[in-house]
């Protein structure tokens, strides 16, 4: 796992360098990335069709991660919304690292479906990371970090119903993923629900004030 995250970084780190080259590669790139995360998430969808392993308990596009996916290929391939952008690197940055250090992928080697895991979320943080690099003009203010939180809370809520109607675990709002995870340090169920619900603005605040300060630098007058 250790390994994987390392990897999963210095990729990132690598893609957001090379798409500060200039702007035809960042698009290449974007382009690059958007599509393997429309493959990564159409194994995660089609995948358990296939293998006859499908139930509505766990094989809806309904975590986090799937939504970030889903705005990311957005914005990666329409690259003329700041605020598209700026929510997809909101949602996509804390989601993929969490998920990359603590990794539940729900299959194991050789299903297609831990693989699609690993390659979903590691794009995820390199679509995070040329967003920042090569989309300055991305919006990431305090009015998105806010539309990030109500996104959030929104699917949350729409997981909670469907829990309770297949007997899921969608966002983890049943129970923590197996072995040790944050959620376990934030006290039981449902404790922990009330304060990831509290913690996700903090969270999604920090990732955004190194842009927002930087925007703020960008924009700010040449001293003397």
């Amino acid at each position: 796992m250790a390994v994987a995250l390392a990897l999963s970084i210095a990729g990132a780190a690598g893609l957001a360098w090379a798409a500060c080259g200039s702007s035809s590669t960042a698009s290449v790139l974007s382009l690059a990335l958007a599509g393997l995360l429309v493959a990564s998430e159409a194994t995660l969808l089609l995948w358990p069709v296939v293998a006859g392993s499908w139930a509505a308990s766990s094989s809806l596009p309904l975590q986090l991660s799937d939504l970030a996916t889903f705005i990311m290929i957005a914005a990666l391939a329409w690259n003329r919304s700041r605020r598209l952008a700026g929510l997809a690197y909101l949602l996509a940055l804390p989601s993929s690292l969490l998920a990359l250090a603590f990794p539940a992928p729900g299959a194991l080697p050789p299903s297609p479906l831990y693989f699609a895991f690993w390659v979903d979320h590691a794009s995820l943080l390199a679509g995070a990371t040329v967003i920042g690099a090569a989309r300055p003009g991305a919006d990431v203010g305090w009015g998105t970090v806010m539309v990030a939180w109500a996104t959030t809370t929104v699917l949350a809520s729409s997981d909670g119903l469907v829990n309770l109607a297949t007997g899921g675990d969608y966002m983890f709002l049943r129970r923590p993923p197996p072995g040790w995870d944050p959620l376990r340090v934030m006290g039981p169920w449902p404790v922990y629900v009330v304060v990831a619900f509290f913690v996700c603005p903090l969270l999604f605040a920090a990732v955004a004030w190194p842009a927002i300060a930087v925007q703020g630098a960008r924009h700010s007058p040449e001293g003397p």
